[in-house]
């Protein structure tokens, strides 16, 4: 849920913010506004995807404002998601309750469906997607990544978002964090418990053995990964050093900044990774408000009941003729990722080898359709005797009438 505390002559902006966030995502995410004069209690049990959005100005804010500000931080142990946006130019210091957090200025660029707030609260609610503790996790070699991770870290912090920034150093290329060791066990948790990794793909860091852990690690938990690419300006090359993260279209390319540099990035190069995070985050969280309502919409209008068996990996089981003799069921994963599917696939054939035997299984994705060369990989790499089903969302409704005889892989 995503309540909008606004001042009372300021509703109408507020109801324009919530009709943006309503048509971003579909109405699967319930806004609702707040009258800061009023005195109000949070209007639902707590979630996973509440977010407080505080909308001041130069006026003075009400105190019944800030003590709603406050109560809905100490019941979430002031790890609540809060996102102060400011309307009036030069007036960004947000109201006393929410002064630890930057605000967002809702100008030209920050307004509209497709504006930096409609982004912002999507990556802000995206981070939760996968069920996790929200954390950015910074992947980094010391070596030549430790101040561009440090200046990055506290710029997201000021924005509001967790982070968790790997401390671990290294001597002449070999980790000295052995597997087993509780500094491995703290990593891994943390990587658990993440929901984005920011990548510093630095020239010096392919050659840690830990950082290649992290990205396999990510991968097996079905974690997006953003690459930050640092290059000189002389290196032609583009996109990822490492090899298993080479079929991402999504990377952030940057200068190399010179060693020893207290403040390596640049205020641009910071809000381009921002703006490139927030994209990523908020068409994550767009995916999960569309693709698993179509595949449920789907079954249910052909008599299928419908049931969500894991919500991190967004697999669902639908039953047809329960009370027949053979029933059908069908699992179904709906991928919330894009362009690279590898680890998303394995894991769901990892679920499915530990479930119950379905009639189908279908793997159901969004955004462009995946290259042959793509699937074919992954058909060979992951062998199931019961067969896939790999299908954009689209073709959903012509292969459940089709009886599951149309497409065999």
């Amino acid at each position: 849920m995503i309540v909008i505390l606004h001042q009372r002559d300021r509703k109408k902006i507020a109801e324009t913010m919530q009709a943006d966030l309503e048509t971003a995502f579909k109405d699967r995410i319930e806004v609702i506004l707040a009258d800061a004069d009023t005195p109000k209690v949070w209007p639902r049990d707590r979630s996973w995807d509440d977010l407080l959005v505080v909308v001041f100005d130069e006026l003075a804010f009400p105190n019944n404002g800030n003590d709603f500000i406050v109560e809905y931080l100490k019941k979430r142990d002031q790890k609540g998601l809060l996102l102060p946006v400011a309307l009036t130019a030069g007036h960004t210091h947000p109201p006393k309750a929410a002064e630890a957090f930057k605000a967002l200025e809702l100008d030209t660029a920050a307004a509209g469906v497709g504006g930096r707030f409609v982004k912002r609260a999507g990556a802000m609610i995206g981070l939760r997607v996968q069920q996790r503790d929200n954390k950015i996790f910074i992947s980094y070699r010391a070596t030549d990544g430790k101040a561009i991770a440090i200046q990055l870290e506290e710029d997201l912090k000021k924005l509001g978002y967790p982070v968790w920034r790997d401390e671990a150093t290294e001597i002449d290329g070999l980790t000295k964090i052995l597997p087993g060791t509780p500094v491995q066990n703290q990593i891994d948790a943390a990587l658990d418990d993440a929901s984005i990794v920011l990548l510093l793909d630095t020239p010096a860091a392919p050659g840690s053995r830990w950082i290649t852990h992290e990205i396999e690690t990510a991968n097996g938990l079905v974690l997006p990964v953003l690459p930050l690419c640092f290059r000189d300006k002389s290196d032609s090359k583009k996109g990822s050093r490492f090899t298993s993260l080479t079929q991402l279209q999504r990377w952030v390319a940057l200068t190399l900044p010179p060693a020893g540099a207290t403040s390596p990035l640049t205020g641009g190069e910071l809000d381009q990774i921002v703006n490139e995070m927030e994209q990523f985050l908020c068409e994550l969280m767009q995916r999960k408000c569309r693709v698993p309502s179509i595949v449920e919409k789907e079954f249910i209008s052909r008599n299928f009941t419908w049931k969500l068996l894991d919500k991190r990996l967004l697999v669902g089981e639908a039953v047809k003729g329960q009370d027949t003799r053979v029933p059908t069921k069908v699992l179904s994963h709906c991928s919330i990722f894009d362009q690279v599917h590898g680890p998303a696939m394995k894991a769901f054939s990892d679920f499915m080898a530990k479930s119950s035997r379905p009639n189908h299984s279908l793997y159901i994705y969004d955004g462009d359709i995946i290259p042959e060369p793509q699937l074919l990989a992954f058909i060979k790499q992951n062998p199931s005797k019961d067969g896939v089903v790999i299908l954009h969302h689209q073709e959903l409704a012509t292969l459940i009438d089709s009886s599951f005889t149309t497409i065999t892989i």
